[in-house]
């Protein structure tokens, strides 16, 4: 059913379509057998209801969702933020299918600790409960948890055992032995002193490293003063090993406060957000959800993911994105209403908070790729990267170029090819440029001349795109090029390094694709794959150059008998140092007899200064 028909066959919503306030309030639409479809807040209903089924430029979400409205409902508000808030708790209650719906990944582990046991014990787990436990993470990657769990052993002796503990078995288990557990089981540890173990245990997982260096500290030399020397050692390791620990914590920085960092990838239209939590300036864990229905990480879905976090989960002082959220003063409010006081929202524009926000994006996209098979991942790359420069056909090959050069001298080309979006290096090529200048676009021509005029003549079927590196310089001499061979009907198109604008020919003005989107980093990745090449070429000619240029200096050793020398002694330099019968065992005793005379000719040259 199209929207026209609806509207047409369902009175209700017709009379109500005529007849809805010029007043803030949240809408409800329902579908023909009356379920909840979706629900959103309006500044003013009649407005926002009305765009719904006037906006012909609608994403393909809205127009499933338009499509099936047969009935709506409206609330009406006194302000915007007071529907905010109804809305957000509707949403909560109903989950309707077309809202913003997180699916939290459980996939990764947390350390639970279970705080209100009279003994606790810690481990790993998989699964979140609703119980009087304390969780921390999850762990990116999973290693993670397991290698903080054994720290808290062996740090704080913490059991991790299920049996029940009256201190009445027998004999304790081997990890009493190896100083794993202080075996309450057998009571060799009365609750007080366990509990105090358990204290600094959470202080350790929760990041709280002074807290719990005062604590370790006055333990030590309480035990000292007693004569337990064998104790006070233990928290002397303990207090080294938890300094070697938070060392080792990247994710810290004494110049942030509690702060949620939110990055994103979008991906044949499923997105991840990754959620990074740093609390007191150290990463304490994170968390991903999968959005159905997306085609943009816009400012619209970010404020709708905003809300359905912290409908659940405490608000931090500062959020960083990569997009302002949609009605961002009036999400501040909301979320200051339930924090005490507005938290930050921007974006950052550089130093350490763009790196973070990078490190969001990037687990994004990664996790999206964990979700899709790899062959599929893949295709649906190359589909958004068709969409995006708007190519005939789907760019199942493509082959990049790049220009390699140290000061016009050693002037190589390369050429890469990615077949499904995956490197095939047996179809690499490479090109020592004829003419040595200091000139890219000439270079590019000519690289991009040779390239194709060989395929054409000799019958070789083309790329779907040929990718450049550089700006509209490279692109012009490319496309003259081509356009010289007949060859204009190729898909052709750039990549500028400074801002990863992409140019293509007849257009002035570049594609900005968004710095998360799989498509971007596709490209980059045949950019770079193209300069390492070239860059790798390059460096060769110039190492074959020097050692020509010095080693062949000496009367009686060519080219052969060089490299020769070059791979047993790694460097110019070291054959200069060697010993004249290392030179012989290398290269026989006639040619270690010319290199010593050309060592004492050169001594004579440049005396020694004493």
């Amino acid at each position: 059913m199209g929207i026209r028909s609806n509207i047409e066959k369902s009175p209700a919503l017709q009379r109500k379509l005529s007849d809805l306030p010029l007043r803030p309030g949240c809408y409800l639409y329902r579908d023909q057998k009356g379920n909840l479809l979706y629900i959103g807040k309006a500044k003013v209903l009649r407005n926002r209801v009305k765009s719904y089924f006037q906006n012909k430029h609608q994403d393909a979400k809205t127009r499933r969702l338009v499509a099936r409205i047969w009935d709506l409902e409206f609330i009406v508000c006194e302000t915007e933020l007071e529907a905010l808030v109804l809305e957000n708790n509707l949403i909560n209650e109903h989950l309707p299918p077309f809202n913003i719906l997180l699916r939290d990944d459980k996939s990764y582990p947390y350390v639970k600790l279970t705080w209100k046991e009279a003994f606790p014990k810690v481990f790993v787990t998989r699964k979140v409960r609703k119980d009087s436990g304390l969780y921390y993470g999850p762990f990116f990657p999973a290693s993670t948890a397991y290698r903080t769990a054994e720290l808290v052993y062996r740090f704080f002796q913490i059991r991790d055992c299920d049996i029940e503990i009256d201190g009445k078995r027998g004999r304790a288990c081997l990890k009493y032995q190896l100083h794993r557990c202080t075996a309450p089981c057998i009571a060799a540890v009365d609750q007080a002193a366990y509990r105090e173990q358990a204290k600094e245990a959470r202080l350790f997982l929760e990041g709280k490293r002074d807290e719990l260096k005062a604590r370790l500290e006055a333990a030590m030399w309480q035990a000292a003063e007693a004569a337990a020397f064998e104790r006070a050692a233990q928290y002397r390791d303990a207090l080294q090993q938890v300094d070697a620990w938070f060392t080792r914590q990247k994710a810290a920085s004494p110049n942030l406060e509690d702060l949620d960092v939110y990055g994103s990838a979008v991906l044949d239209g499923r997105a991840c957000v990754h959620r990074l939590m740093l609390r007191d300036g150290r990463m304490m864990g994170r968390q991903e959800y999968v959005l159905e229905d997306v085609e943009a990480f816009d400012g619209a879905v970010l404020a709708e993911v905003l809300q359905r976090v912290y409908s659940a989960d405490a608000v931090p002082g500062r959020i960083l994105a990569e997009v302002e959220p949609e009605d961002a003063d009036l999400l501040r409010d909301w979320l200051g209403g339930m924090r005490g006081s507005r938290p930050q929202i921007h974006v950052p524009k550089k130093g350490e908070k763009v790196d973070l926000l990078a490190m969001a994006q990037e687990n994004a996209r990664l996790a999206l790729e964990r979700k899709f098979e790899p062959a599929r991942l893949n295709e649906a790359v190359l589909e958004g990267l068709q969409a995006f420069l708007g190519l005939s056909h789907l760019p199942r090959r493509i082959e990049c170029f790049d220009i390699s050069h140290g000061q016009g001298r050693e002037v190589v080309a390369s050429c890469v090819v990615f077949s499904g979006g995956s490197p095939d290096k047996a179809r690499y090529r490479r090109f020592k440029m004829t003419n040595e200048q200091n000139d890219d676009f000439a270079n590019m021509f000519e690289a991009v001349t040779r390239r194709y005029k060989r395929m054409r003549d000799e019958g070789q079927p083309f790329p779907d795109l040929v990718l450049i590196d550089g700006g509209l310089g490279q692109l012009h001499a490319a496309e003259s090029a081509l356009k010289e061979l007949g060859l204009e009907q190729l898909e052709l198109g750039s990549l500028a390094k400074k801002e990863e604008l992409v140019f293509r020919p007849g257009s002035s003005e570049p594609l900005r694709i968004p710095k998360s989107s799989p498509v971007l980093q596709l490209l980059q990745r045949l950019r770079d794959e193209a300069h390492r090449f070239a860059i790798t070429y390059h460096r060769a000619l110039r190492a074959k150059r020097t050692l020509q240029t010095e080693l062949t200096q000496i009367p009686g050793i060519g080219p052969a008998t060089a490299r020769k020398l070059l791979q047993t002694f790694g460097s110019v330099t070291r054959v200069r140092e060697a010993t004249e019968a290392e030179l012989a065992e290398a290269a026989g005793r006639a040619t270690a007899a010319r290199i010593e005379t050309w060592r004492r000719s050169q001594s004579h040259e440049e005396p020694h200064i004493h």
